[in-house]
């Protein structure tokens, strides 16, 4: 990619001078006042300020588009959708499973209904044998039962105890496994919900829709991207040489062209450089801001910049063509004069010292 210094404007053209001398002509300038800009040229393109590429998570043949190119959108919303019949199914059968986990682990499901009928029995039982084995001890004790006989109503009673904790433990047993059950199944029915979003596709940015690259019909693979969506503030991306970079600042001016504009220009600023050389691109990106906008700016439009990098007002200037090597001029007399220069470009040399207005200059000799 050519890069190249330029100068923007001038306020006034440098006045050429010409003097006849006895046997030839010779041509010579005067050094002016006027303003120089030194720039940095780049190309570029428009770019949004967010991009998010909607990518497939499961392979497909695309079903439905529900946006156009140009449509606008909100994260999370469904754009398109991919086959999924196989998927479809699993899920219709993990929300069966977990419906009949729901109602196996309901209070009045038959299986606890039972179990707390067995509950409540052995609690009577209980209470019931507890009571006889009381009265027998009283009677035991005025020789009204034998010990026989109370030994079989403490014997009723430890087994009353034993059978009351043994159904307990069944009822708990049973409905810490219906509800694990139901924690299983519900599980299962998030995993299959979450597999099965994976064929809706969608944005994660509010935004546009840029750009659609599959059509109704398609097959979608893992990993392939969908559509394109632009969000926020359109911006100018901007390629700059190696040679150029290390002149580029953050907030510096720019002038930016578009293709769709050609005979307009508009203000910008850089608002981001990016540190890592671009091995596609061959160069440095940069990004800037809008100052100015058109009234349509179009996504990836081309377009040519001037990064702003020194400007003077009133500067005293001569063209390039007279700055000989080693930053001298040569006077109308033939003599050699130093300078000191500042901003310089194809066209334009700032002299900051070592001659005056009143100077004329001659070419430098070609070496």
């Amino acid at each position: 990619m050519k890069m190249e210094k330029i100068m923007l404007k001038t306020t006034q053209l440098l006045i050429l001078c010409v003097f006849v001398a006895s046997c030839s002509r010779v041509e010579t300038v005067q050094p002016q006042k006027t303003d120089i800009i030194d720039a940095v040229f780049a190309s570029g393109n428009v770019i949004s300020d967010h991009e998010y590429k909607v990518t497939a998570n499961a392979e497909g043949y695309l079903t439905k588009s529900f946006v156009e190119v140009g449509a606008a959108v909100s994260a999370e919303m469904p754009l398109f959708q991919l086959s999924n019949r196989v998927q479809s199914e699993q899920l219709s059968n993990a929300e069966i499973l977990y419906r009949d986990a729901l109602k196996s682990a309901d209070p009045n499901s038959p299986q606890r209904k039972q179990l707390e009928l067995q509950v409540a029995q052995s609690q009577s039982q209980l209470e019931l044998d507890k009571k006889n084995y009381e009265r027998y001890t009283k009677l035991a004790a005025s020789k009204a039962v034998s010990e026989l006989e109370l030994e079989q109503k403490a014997l009723q009673y430890e087994n009353a105890i034993r059978n009351l904790e043994i159904n307990q433990k069944a009822l708990d047993d049973l409905i810490n496994s219906l509800n694990i059950g139901v924690e299983n199944a519900k599980t299962q029915l998030v995993i299959q919900k979450e597999n099965n979003a994976d064929y809706f596709l969608s944005s994660k940015i509010d935004g546009e829709v840029l750009q659609v690259y599959k059509k109704e019909g398609d097959l979608a693979r893992r990993g392939e991207v969908v559509a394109l969506i632009g969000g926020g503030q359109k911006l100018a991306q901007l390629f700059v040489s190696e040679e150029d970079i290390n002149a580029i600042r953050l907030n510096q001016s720019v002038v930016l062209n578009l293709n769709t504009a050609q005979n307009s220009n508009y203000e910008g600023s850089i608002s981001k450089i990016y540190p890592s050389f671009d091995q596609v691109e061959q160069s440095f990106i940069v990004e800037a801001i809008f100052r100015q906008k058109p009234e349509l700016l179009y996504h990836n439009t081309q377009l040519q910049a001037n990064i702003i990098i020194d400007e003077r007002e009133g500067a005293l200037v001569i063209p390039t063509s007279y700055l000989a090597e080693g930053d001298s001029v040569r006077l109308q007399n033939g003599d050699i004069k130093a300078v000191q220069v500042g901003i310089r470009n194809d066209q334009w040399v700032e002299v900051m010292g070592g001659i005056s207005l009143a100077d004329a200059l001659r070419k430098p000799v070609e070496q």
